[in-house]
């Protein structure tokens, strides 16, 4: 704690007996508080006489108690008769030049009012100073403090910045049975049909691929993602019927995700599908029948005799054109989509089987 007394010194107008004694009383006061005030009643006749006084008076202070009042301005502004006040027009002469000195930068000069009334007669330097209204006793302790270069709130340390808030992003969904990695080596070749000849049980869809050990990969993660009956159809089958300009007549088999199970799952999660991306990944083959659609008729009309079939991947030898499929690892699924080329629109799901120049070729 500052425990230096800083010497002040007070400017005021010595308009009445009783408005002095008043501002006796108020340097009193600052004095007994360990304020050094500095006050031309404490003083008879100073040596270097008065103009000389109060310019050594206000150079030697570290503050200036300018007591402002209606008389004070008056003088400061020369609205007086000729040769009155004229202590309060040298005091002030010499305020208006430090001011002027230091650029109009103020740190000593400190307005101060016995009354509220009074605010409206600080002069106009000093209009962009604090004031202090004395009247109040909370203004005179803060005045006391100020003097004393002692603030009643300390300041706290400074912490640390908080961290930037995280935008709002647009989040991508992706979703697909399909693995990129295990498709492409897998090597798919088409489809292939197998049926119960007394027609009992439902139909087989084989898928065929050249490679048996991505084959078996792509199905043993479905049956671990989906179980050995796919319940909610989370792999979408569909079987594209008719003509495609630039294509061989046939069909096209495409593998999708759900696009409508993935929605609930997205909404599921907290997504909400109007502010978000859904991008899925498919597969298709075009399958050219050489037996007039025989077997693919077939297959269709036990589907929907059965309303379920059994999804199954099997192993080509193309060099042997052998195809052994792989039982243990069928799954049984109840929906399979039957669709002509004249049904799908731009933005369908399947309008990749009608797009021409498909970017991908037969993925």
């Amino acid at each position: 704690m500052n425990e230096i007394s800083p010497k002040v010194f007070i400017s005021y107008c010595q308009e009445s007996i009783e408005f002095s004694d008043k501002v006796f009383e108020f340097s009193n006061k600052l004095r007994s508080e360990g304020i050094d005030t500095i006050l031309d009643q404490y003083e008879e006749s100073p040596k270097e006489g008065w103009p000389r006084w109060m310019e050594n008076s206000i150079n030697e202070s570290q503050f200036i108690l300018v007591i402002c009042t209606q008389e004070y301005l008056n003088r400061l502004l020369g609205k007086t008769d000729r040769g009155i006040g004229k202590g309060v027009k040298w005091e002030t002469n010499i305020i208006y030049q430090h001011l002027y000195n230091d650029d109009t930068l103020n740190k000593r000069f400190i307005p101060v009012v016995f009354q509220t009334a009074e605010i409206e007669f600080i002069p106009m330097p000093l209009q962009g100073a604090t004031y202090y209204d004395i009247s109040k006793s909370e203004r005179y302790d803060s005045l006391y403090w100020r003097l004393r270069g002692i603030s009643r709130k300390e300041k706290p340390q400074l912490g640390k910045l908080r961290p930037l808030p995280e935008k709002e992003r647009k989040s991508l969904f992706v979703t697909t049975p399909i693995d990129l990695n295990s498709w492409d080596k897998a090597k798919w070749r088409g489809a292939a049909f197998l049926m119960d000849i007394k027609g009992e049980e439902p139909p087989y869809l084989l898928l065929p691929y050249t490679n048996e050990y991505y084959a078996k990969k792509i199905f043993e993660d479905w049956i671990s993602m989906y179980g050995r009956e796919d319940e909610n159809n989370e792999i979408r089958i569909a079987i594209i019927e008719g003509d495609i300009p630039g294509e061989e007549p046939g069909y096209t088999i495409h593998i999708t995700p759900n696009i409508d199970r993935a929605s609930e799952r997205m909404q599921e999660q907290g997504f909400e599908l109007d502010e978000n991306f859904l991008m899925s990944i498919s597969r298709m083959q075009r399958a050219n029948p050489t037996d007039n659609f025989k077997m693919f008729n077939i297959f269709k009309a036990s589907y929907h005799r059965h309303r379920k079939y059994y999804l199954m991947p099997a192993v080509l030898d193309e060099v042997r054109g052998n195809i052994k499929p792989l039982y243990d690892l069928q799954i049984l699924k109840h929906e399979l989509i039957f669709r002509d080329v004249t049904e799908i629109g731009e933005h369908d799901i399947d309008s990749a089987v009608t797009r021409q120049n498909k970017p991908w070729g037969n993925l």
